[in-house]
């Protein structure tokens, strides 16, 4: 585990390579900050994307994607649940 050295974008405030140290041994997730496109100056985190490749762009499309004002409203568990069928299917 740990964070991705790519170039610095606006887009994000961080990518962290996620490893399976268990079933799937070696399997790696990508768990990118996303920045508040409205507010790129002051980069506040607006955003968490789940994928299975480095995102490359503002444009990549991640696996799931959930803002922070939806988390309060989201079943984390199942979300959850749904990213680990997708990534170890």
């Amino acid at each position: 585990m740990g964070s991705v050295d790519i170039k610095q974008d606006w887009w994000f405030d961080e990518i962290i390579m996620l490893q399976s140290i268990w079933r799937r041994v070696g399997k790696q997730i990508y768990l990118t900050l996303l920045t508040d496109p409205i507010d790129i100056k002051n980069k506040i985190v607006w955003c968490v994307s789940i994928s299975t490749e480095v995102p490359t762009n503002k444009n990549f499309n991640g696996l799931k994607q959930i803002t922070l004002n939806d988390i309060k409203r989201t079943d984390l568990e199942e979300f959850v649940k749904q990213i680990n069928e997708i990534v170890l299917g």
